[in-house]
Order: C-alpha cells, then structure tokens, then sequence
C-alpha cells in the first residue's frame, strides 16, 4: 500500500471512530453530573442551639423548625450550594415574654427566617463513608433583613444515604442592625442536623 492509499483510509478510520468517542464522552459527562442531587434535612434530626450574654447573664436557647434545600454531590462538595432556614418564630429560651422581645429585636415579624445560603464548601473535596471531615461552609447570612457574609466551619460525616452536619460560630449582631441593650456584640451559634437525598 503507497502513501496515497493510506490516507483515505486513515481519514475514513476516524471519521468512524470521532462520533462514538464523542458519544462516550457525554455520556460519561452525564453520569457524573447525575451523582449531584438535590437534599434535605431530617426534622427529626436537626438542632439550633445559641448562647449569648445580658447584662452579664447568660441566655440560652434554641430554635426548631430547620429547613435545608441543598444541591449536593458526596464525591465533589466544591459544588455544593443551597439554602439553610430557620424559623424565628420557634424561638425559645425558656421565658415567653423574653422570647417575645428578642423576636422583635430580631425583627421576626417582618423577615420570619434566618437564612443560610450557601456558595460552595472549602477544604474538603469529597467524603468517605465513616470518616468526619472538617471544611468551611461559605455563603451569607440573612438575618432581620440583612445579609451579611459568613464563613463557618464545618463537620460532615456520610453514614449510609445520609450525611451528618454540624457547624459552630460566632454570630455578630452589628452585621444585622440588631442593637440589645446590655448584651455582648456576638451570639455563639451550633447547628446539627442530618441531610437525606429527596426522592
């Protein structure tokens, strides 16, 4: 076979081969973008606890009442992102007529949830079945009508379909517009609760 014989056949070789390549690709681009699914939280899961000082006296609480809709993929959490909500009026710390007063210092009635929007995740690029893995969550915080940005650290551990979540920081008051006579600028804030895949 001469040069000139060789070429068209070549030429003909991959014209056959460069479509089924092709088609190999997108459907392996597919399968992986397929693993990202859309989560939830378990309600019976999750937990809002806070701490925060007046006047020198520590006020504990907690909130019920979390939501969680979050774009998620276990094997790639740089693409992470989604919304984390609190029901303010869930609002409890143990007296009600306090509860009443930090609802409306909160600014409850006109922006009833704190929101978490999160951007992506930091430091952890995929987790292993068993094994905590500790990251910073990156997004903003929307609180009495103003967002703020907000990098938390964060734990998530994968047991079976679902993964752990829990998180602790510090909350500053200034960033929202929210003034409480004789109470510290910051509420240290934890958060748990446990995602599932929705069917």
């Amino acid at each position: 076979m001469n040069a000139n014989q060789y070429r068209p056949t070549r030429a003909l070789a991959i014209k056959r081969w460069l479509p089924t390549t092709l088609l190999a690709a997108t459907l392996l681009t597919g399968a992986v973008l397929a693993t990202s699914q859309s989560y939830s939280a378990l309600k019976a899961s999750s937990s809002v606890e806070f701490n925060f000082f007046v006047t020198l006296i520590p006020v504990p609480g907690k909130v019920n009442g979390l939501s969680a809709d979050l774009n998620f993929d276990p094997s790639n959490l740089a693409k992470t992102s989604g919304t984390i909500k609190v029901k303010l009026a869930n609002l409890d710390t143990g007296i009600a007529l306090r509860d009443e007063h930090a609802r409306g210092y909160l600014g409850a009635d006109k922006h009833p949830n704190a929101i978490f929007t999160l951007n992506h995740i930091e430091g952890i690029k995929a987790l292993e079945a068993g094994r905590e893995s500790q990251g910073i969550a990156v997004g903003s915080f929307d609180l009495n009508g103003i967002q703020h940005a907000l990098k938390a650290p964060i734990i998530l551990k994968l047991e079976g379909q679902r993964v752990n979540v829990s998180t602790k920081f510090n909350l500053s008051l200034a960033d929202h517009k929210i003034e409480i006579f004789g109470a510290d600028p910051k509420v240290d804030v934890a958060v748990k609760f446990a995602l599932e895949a929705k069917k």
